[in-house]
């Protein structure tokens, strides 16, 4: 359990390093893409903020929060099905559905990638699977 929430947290470390650099470049002119060159399309389309805040700064404050949870998780890793563990199932749970429809909009409307987007909606994907399932029963051993 220890290892599982150490990958957490380092997972949720890269990411909060990517949307730090997508929130910071994203002003300050072209972002570099060099896999999908699509980057600066998703970046300055009217679906890259929410009610007026980069929806990168959602991201990061996601990813410092599940990063917090792992941190305070692994003072209590002992415990199976701890509270920070819960809290990281279900945030990662809503951040999936959320980035599901992040990318569908990437494909379907705007017909352009991001790379570092796209990555991030890995990283989600990978913290919900790594996220051990808080309602699961374990059967005595």
């Amino acid at each position: 359990m220890k290892a599982r929430v150490a990958l957490i947290a380092v997972v949720a470390f890269i990411g909060m390093v990517d949307a730090l650099f997508l929130s910071l470049k994203r002003n300050s002119g072209p972002i570099p893409c060099h896999i999908t060159r699509g980057c600066n399309d998703v970046l300055t389309s009217k679906y890259s903020a929410l009610a007026g805040i980069p929806i990168s700064w959602f991201g990061m404050a996601f990813y410092l929060t599940v990063f917090s949870l792992a941190v305070f998780a692994s003072f209590d890793a002992g415990k199976p099905g701890g509270q920070p563990l819960r809290w990281i199932y279900m945030l990662s749970g809503l951040a999936l559905i959320i980035s599901g429809l992040l990318v569908g909009v990437q494909a379907f409307i705007l017909k352009a990638f991001c790379e570092y987007c796209l990555l991030s909606a890995i990283l989600v994907l990978t913290i919900f699977l790594l996220a051990p399932q808080p309602f699961r029963r374990t059967h005595p051993q």
